[in-house]
């Protein structure tokens, strides 16, 4: 049958690509932020001191599983998802030589759990490496990371060394552009790592769903440095974004 509507009807399968909503201006801001990151960080020494965060959910059963539409050109076909579908929402974090994660959240992540995960697992987590005092906090402009006890936290424990969302009486260190989560290295390319892993079943429940998501992890080397240096490491994803959205 795919071979008849290929050949026969000459249509190709298509899949639904789904992507964050922009505004006018996002793409300056992506690429200021972008020459921000590269003027602060611009020796391969100074680069490897980033350490990349980002959340993401996966879900038990893939949301884009066996959906394919056949058409002669790509209909730019968007699909309504279903809301709060079950699901693990994870953390991790990566440097060009460590790989940290995945932390697990019980319940919606919120201001209050963010700190927690801060205080009670990532910090104690650098400080066993030897990078508390050393390395730069990245995170995007989601409001858990915007709140007031958070950024506390972070000019207690990273002062001078955070990457985020401030305010006018309260700026960061270095801005992150908002609507930005593609920039890290985690969604570039280490979710989609995790994700292609662990969407080879489904799975009954979340703990399964956890196990399956500490074996995927488990699979990628500490050092990931031969992730990083193909292009989609720290401040070489930068580098992609400045020449993609300028030219945009």
């Amino acid at each position: 049958m795919q071979d008849h509507m290929k050949k026969g009807l000459n249509v190709r399968p298509y899949r639904p690509t789904f992507v964050n909503e922009l505004s006018d201006g996002d793409m300056d801001r992506r690429y200021e932020s972008c020459r921000a990151v590269l003027d602060t960080f611009s020796s391969a020494v100074s680069r490897t001191k980033v350490l990349f965060s980002d959340e993401f959910a996966i879900y038990r059963s893939a949301r884009d599983r066996y959906v394919v539409f056949w058409s002669k050109e790509n209909p730019n076909f968007t699909q309504e998802l279903e809301h709060n579908p079950p699901h693990v929402m994870i953390w991790a974090g990566m440097t060009s030589d460590y790989l940290i994660g995945p932390y697990f959240s019980d319940g919606p992540v919120n201001a209050a759990s963010y700190w927690a995960m801060l205080e009670t697992w990532l910090i104690p987590q650098l400080r066993d490496r030897g990078l508390l005092d050393d390395v730069w906090l990245q995170h995007d402009g989601a409001p858990t990371h915007f709140a007031h006890s958070v950024r506390d936290i972070l000019n207690e424990r990273f002062p001078g060394r955070w990457i985020g969302r401030g305010s006018p009486t309260s700026p960061a260190p270095l801005p992150w552009p908002p609507r930005s989560p593609d920039l890290t290295t985690p969604d570039n390319p280490l979710w989609g790592i995790i994700r292609g892993r662990v969407a080879a079943r489904r799975y009954n429940n979340n703990e399964d769903l956890r196990r399956a998501v500490e074996d995927a992890f488990r699979t990628i080397t500490p050092k990931c440095s031969d992730i990083c240096q193909r292009g989609h490491g720290g401040a070489s994803v930068c580098v992609s974004s400045i020449k993609v959205h300028k030219a945009y």
